[in-house]
């Protein structure tokens, strides 16, 4: 059974502020979105409700004693707040209730306290201590960021059950940027609305930090007790007041090390992302991962807005061949060059092609719906599947995959960008005013192999049933970018031609043998 307690701790200068380890987080669900806290997480992790001793609560947190770090916490924005700076450093506290088992006498202390090093073999069984953190190049990074609250609200952040081994400079800049950039957003929005957020750590258990501070026993130097996270991830619900279309979701994840990279993603993707990370079959961040399935355009655009403002521009940080860039080089070093007699006014790039290759169309076809979403550009596939990834690697002049290269993303009459929708399967988008059927921006082939023209890829032109495009010779049949679909004996379609209607009355599509068969959507 999970720990029953309460602990307090002085934080606000010497004000006690404390904490409840709770059986249940009903006593601060007003930290989760619908009052339901995230799921599939470390059943064995203790629940923990931020509070000060005036019974105000501040966050929630789920804490887990084995691997010594937070796996997440969730907090609301404080829009009151005019000074979001943060507190640049503080004292760290440690909750003495968790380690109740170890020493009965700290079921008494009701409130929080400074490490103590008489105290040591006892805190440190279930929970980090400071010394945990020192010279080790890790800094002690908060999951509620204290910049975020107010007052008490904000010392109460700075436990070490708020915070996690991160790398310096991914905390002090890329993440930073990040929070930032939230801050930012929700700013802009109606502070009578309510902005859930959920910052959590996914734990390594191969990955401790090592401790190397001075210690008592010197034994205790290579003594590796807290688990470095190998990512970090914050999910966004904010919920306007009034209009359901202003409210809108989104979360993004980051890489632990130096230049770690970050990308922004829906709630769903975070989710799915974060199952295979925790190996967890039920996670749930938001109930209904806080989506608006009438209206999506606002969640949208933020996700467009952090992807084109933060993580495109933290993405310079990019690797290239040699070849290419001795030519970015050069042409860098001959533009305004003062030593040139007829130096370049500027460097202008007028075309770049980039060609993605993916093993199955199942994989081409989750990263052209992400990238659809985050950056409103299409993948447009120009080479079809032919075989698997080994002969790629063998035999890369035959093109044996699926590849395709980045265009436009070109829709008529969508506010939003045309993506695949599951229950319906089919592709919608939002016109403005209602959600309709679109035809997405895809595939440049149709089924007889010829290329369709550059103005006419394969789609739903004129709003027919069938998929088909124009090509040089005449029209012709197109194969949907849909997920693979089975015949009636269970086969998968093969993606040369997945399952559709081809101008006939019934579904049917073709097999990797060479015969056809009927299908279902």
């Amino acid at each position: 059974m999970i720990l029953l307690a309460v602990l307090t701790v002085a934080l606000w200068g010497m004000q006690p502020t404390g904490a409840e380890v709770v059986d249940l987080f009903i006593y601060c669900s007003e930290f989760f979105y619908k009052g339901k806290p995230p799921g599939g997480f470390d059943q064995n992790a203790k629940q923990i409700c931020q509070k000060t001793r005036t019974s105000s609560y501040y966050f929630a947190t789920l804490y887990s004693t084995a691997h010594r770090i937070p796996l997440y916490s969730a907090y609301t924005f404080s829009f009151a707040c005019n000074n979001q700076d943060g507190r640049k450093s503080g004292n760290w506290f440690i909750e003495p209730q968790l380690s109740q088992d170890e020493d009965p006498s700290f079921s008494t202390l009701a409130y929080m306290k400074s490490y103590s090093s008489r105290d040591s073999d006892n805190i440190k069984v279930k929970q980090a201590i400071d010394e945990d953190y020192k010279h080790t190049g890790y800094d002690r990074g908060h999951l509620n960021p204290n910049s975020f609250q107010c007052n008490n609200g904000r010392e109460a952040t700075f436990t070490l059950t708020n915070c996690v081994p991160m790398d310096a400079c991914f905390n002090r800049v890329h993440w930073k940027e990040w929070e930032a950039a939230v801050v930012g957003i929700l700013r802009e929005q109606d502070p009578t609305g309510t902005a859930y957020l959920v910052t959590g750590a996914v734990p390594s258990p191969n990955n401790k930090i090592p401790r190397q501070g001075i210690f008592d026993n010197p034994g205790e130097r290579d003594f590796n007790r807290v688990s470095v996270p190998t990512h970090i991830w914050t999910g966004v619900c904010y919920i306007h007041p009034v209009d359901p279309e202003e409210s809108f979701s989104f979360g993004f994840i980051g890489v632990n090390v130096p230049h770690g990279s970050i990308q922004v993603k829906t709630i769903e993707d975070l989710t799915n992302h974060l199952s295979s990370r925790y190996a967890s079959n039920n996670l749930k961040i938001f109930e209904d991962d806080c989506t608006f399935p009438n209206n999506k355009r606002k969640s949208e655009r933020v996700v467009k807005r952090l992807h084109n403002t933060v993580q495109q521009p933290m993405g310079k940080r990019l690797t290239m061949t040699p070849e290419v860039m001795n030519t970015w080089q050069t042409s860098l070093s001959l533009s305004d060059d003062e030593g040139t007699r007829y130096p370049a006014k500027r460097v202008k790039i007028t075309d770049i092609k980039v060609d993605f290759i993916y093993d199955s169309v199942q994989s081409w076809l989750r990263g052209m719906e992400i990238m659809k979403l985050t950056a409103g550009l299409a993948c447009i596939l120009s080479t079809p599947f032919a075989g698997p990834v080994r002969e790629l690697r063998r035999k890369r002049q035959t093109s044996q995959g699926l590849v395709c290269r980045i265009a436009p993303e070109v829709l008529d009459g969508c506010a939003t960008s045309c993506l695949f929708n599951d229950a319906a399967r089919d592709y919608y988008c939002s016109t403005g005013s209602m959600t309709a059927r679109c035809s997405p921006t895809y595939s440049d082939l149709a089924v007889d192999g010829q290329r369709c023209k550059k103005d006419h890829t394969c789609g739903h032109h004129g709003w027919y049933e069938y998929y088909w495009c124009n090509t040089d010779s005449s029209w012709q049949y197109c194969s949907p970018p849909l997920p693979l679909g089975k015949t009636n004996s269970g086969k998968f379609c093969s993606s040369k031609r997945n399952c559709a209607k081809y101008g006939y009355s019934y579904f049917w599509c073709d097999l990797d043998d060479g015969s056809w068969d009927y299908c279902t959507r």
